[in-house]
């Protein structure tokens, strides 16, 4: 399925479309009801035309009858009188009269007997009862003793008492009927015919093909045709019009009846005719649509290419960012939503290059954290320790160190600290406190002298921000087999005798350092066992670590990874509290750095 895939395709999809559908629907429903009103009034018109000349020729053949009518019911007498030559002479005077011809039965015939009379045509005549007053038209036929066509009308004359008593002939110029209805402007305009009931044509103008005007048709009708639609609508209908196929229609027609002769007029006229002034407005309707909507799409062109250019430019831009690739500022030459956007997406190119910058910075400084901390685990023998930190950020506030010094020959110095928070600022401060230990180590003093003065310099640095950091120091004093430790608000280190299956917290007083500048530390202190020991001094983040449940992982935890694990180097140990730490957050993410520092003692183990 087609898609449109740019702005311009979209443009001319969702709003050039439908304008160009709701136009054409509605020239398309604007041109069929026009054409219905150009119809109904060719319809009103032609057959007020037609009306017109019907009305003209019923007249004329009015007039006749009406004299003709005063013949009805005399008597057989009267027909010797003067009254019928008064008649007939009225009947001479009329236009368009060419004869009259009276046919009288012999005298002395007797009521309701038959008998032969002459007739003007020769037929045969009989004294009968007949229809009072019904009058007949005959055909147009050429009349050579008038070097015309005549009609003729004949009715047979009745006495009182319904008996035939002869008959009447008025013999009609037809030319002369029809000469006003020829010369009418419409006549010769379209084709137009005067038809009897079975569809002769009496007198017709055709203009289309090869027939000359006025030149007739023995039959109207052909079947299939318009005309014999118009032949059938005639035999239900006194008038009315007819419409033959196509749209529009090919042809259209229009008949209406007379009164006083079986006689219909019919008007013909091609259907484009008719619609013309519709056609036209159509072809310009469509014309004008189309040059519209041409202008427009290049108006739409134009001006969308401004905004299409712009938004490539983004967007090459863009697809360089992904690749870490900057470029200068993109011009902003609109003041519209697309130089809104550009504007915007240099102050994200900007904003975004600082952070890339900074995330080079904070890489750097990862890199710098890291170098600080022991990179090799301390190994003697009797004696193995590993640590590892594990921060939330590039950087953290956690760390471990291994001390030996020149001033303290046999001693191992073990440190863990947690400065308060995670990041930049924690690992600016985790520096600064293991420079100050390291310092302090190398000169001669006690631990907790040595952790009294860390904390003394160290509020140097704190004091105006409130910042502290939590510490445990211990050394172990192979030569004394002692374990002296300081505790400065850290977590307690955990011993564990394999042997025993015992686990011991090594606690003591303390408060975190870089509050209390004055505050005087304790020195705690243990006789080493002979037997194996496992020490591990960790971070609260190590069991502070929550679930998707937000379960902790608590130190029971710790304590059984270590019974079951006791037997293996530090490192390792470490390794699957780290494992199991993982394993237990899943998709949590880390809130806090984790640090772990691990000591085999007197355990045999080898690294």
């Amino acid at each position: 399925m087609f898609y449109p895939k740019s702005l311009q395709q979209r443009t001319i999809l969702f709003i050039l479309l439908p304008i160009f559908l709701f136009l054409s629907g509605a020239g398309l429903v604007g041109y069929r009801a026009v054409r219905k009103v150009l119809l109904d009034q060719w319809g009103e018109t032609a057959l007020a035309n037609l009306e017109r000349a019907a009305h003209h020729i019923d007249m004329q053949l009015n007039s006749p009858k009406q004299i003709i009518s005063l013949l009805e019911g005399l008597s057989e007498q009267d027909s010797t009188s003067n009254l019928h030559e008064f008649i007939i002479d009225r009947l001479n005077r009329i236009d368009g009269v060419v004869s009259v011809t009276v046919d009288w039965p012999e005298h002395g015939v007797k009521r309701g007997i038959e008998q032969p009379t002459p007739h003007m045509n020769a037929s045969a005549h009989r004294h009968e009862k007949s229809r009072k007053g019904a009058l007949e038209i005959t055909t147009p036929v050429y009349n050579v003793a008038h070097n015309s066509k005549t009609v003729s009308m004949l009715t047979d004359l009745v006495d009182n008492d319904g008996y035939k008593i002869g008959q009447i002939e008025v013999t009609l110029d037809f030319e002369f009927l029809i000469s006003q209805t020829v010369q009418a402007p419409w006549w010769n305009v379209d084709k137009a015919y005067i038809v009897d009931l079975n569809g002769n044509i009496l007198v017709g103008t055709i203009t289309a093909g090869n027939t000359l005007p006025g030149q007739n048709r023995e039959s109207f009708t052909t079947p299939g045709t318009l005309e014999q639609k118009t032949l059938n609508a005639m035999r239900d209908k006194e008038f009315g019009t007819v419409f033959g196929p196509g749209t529009p229609a090919h042809e259209i027609s229009g008949f209406y009846r007379l009164k006083e002769a079986p006689w219909t007029m019919i008007v013909i006229t091609p259907g484009k005719k008719v619609l013309q002034p519709i056609i036209h407005f159509r072809s310009v309707y469509f014309l004008a649509a189309i040059a519209c909507i041409g202008v427009i799409l290049l108006f739409i062109r134009v001006m969308l290419s401004h905004t299409t250019e712009a938004i490539r430019k983004v967007s090459q831009t863009a697809t360089n960012l992904a690749r870490g690739v900057f470029s200068a500022p993109l011009e902003v030459t609109t003041t519209d939503e697309v130089g809104d956007l550009t504007r915007n997406f240099n102050t994200m190119t900007s904003q975004l290059q600082k952070g890339v910058q900074l995330q080079k910075a904070m890489n750097i400084a990862r890199e710098v954290q890291l170098t600080l901390l022991p990179q090799n685990d301390y190994s003697e023998e009797g004696l193995l320790a590993s640590g590892l930190s594990v921060y939330c950020d590039e950087t953290g506030g956690d760390y471990f160190d291994f001390i030996q010094s020149d001033l303290h020959p046999g001693k191992l110095h073990v440190v863990v600290g947690d400065v308060v928070g995670h990041g930049i600022g924690a690992a600016l401060l985790m520096a600064t406190l293991r420079a100050l230990v390291r310092a302090k180590v190398d000169q001669p003093g006690i631990p907790e002298e040595m952790i009294s003065g860390v904390n003394q310099q160290l509020y140097r640095d704190t004091a105006q921000f409130g910042n502290f950091a939590s510490l445990f120091y211990l050394c172990i004093d192979r030569a004394g087999q002692e374990l002296q430790w300081v505790r400065a608000g850290h977590d307690p280190a955990i011993l564990y005798f394999p042997e025993s299956g015992e686990f011991i917290e090594i606690k003591g007083k303390g408060l975190v350092l870089g509050l209390d500048a004055s505050y005087q530390y304790q020195t705690n202190t243990r006789a080493l066992a002979k037997e194996p020991v496992v020490l591990l001094i960790g971070s609260d983040g190590v069991w502070e670590t929550e679930n998707e449940k937000r379960e902790q992982f608590g130190k029971q935890r710790v304590r059984d990874i270590m019974a079951a694990n006791y037997h293996l180097p530090p490192k390792a140990l470490l390794r699957c509290i780290i494992e199991s730490i993982e394993q237990f957050r899943g998709s949590t993410p880390l809130q806090d750095d984790i640090t772990l520092v691990g000591i085999a003692l007197n355990s045999g183990i080898s690294t």
